[in-house]
């Protein structure tokens, strides 16, 4: 970033300054001129050497960019759990309170059998329905 990259001709008295982000045919123009191979090749490895440094930039981008997201799943998982604590919490409290309405309500229906009298069944009757 601010850097400029020399590429030196074959006799080394024609310097070539390219900044680093120059693109592939700026570099091929400047390098394509007659008798200057050397310089070409040197000018492919400049554009080499730049496409390796923006794919190094990208890649520590997204593992920027992957922190973050494991980040933020570790954090909304977290959350979770502690909702899911909460509701065992609840949940248990809540049962505890059914058991002992349910027990309250056996000895209750137990106390009232205890205490009905034993009622007299009642017994079928012939009735006459037919007059012969």
């Amino acid at each position: 970033m601010g850097m400029e990259v020399q590429v030196r001709g074959a006799g080394g008295d024609e310097d070539l300054l390219l900044a680093p982000a120059a693109d592939e045919d700026t570099i091929v123009a400047a390098a394509a001129a007659p008798g200057r191979r050397l310089q070409q090749a040197a000018a492919q490895e400049v554009l080499f050497g730049v496409e390796l440094q923006q794919g190094a930039e990208r890649r520590k981008r997204r593992a920027m960019k992957n922190r973050e997201s494991a980040e933020r799943s570790r954090a909304r998982k977290q959350a979770y759990m502690h909702e899911l604590e909460q509701e065992v919490r609840r949940l248990r409290a809540e049962n505890d309170e059914l058991r002992h309405e349910c027990q309250q309500l056996k000895a209750a229906a137990a106390t009232d059998e205890a205490e009905a009298p034993a009622a007299k069944r009642p017994t079928l009757q012939r009735v006459s329905s037919a007059t012969f």
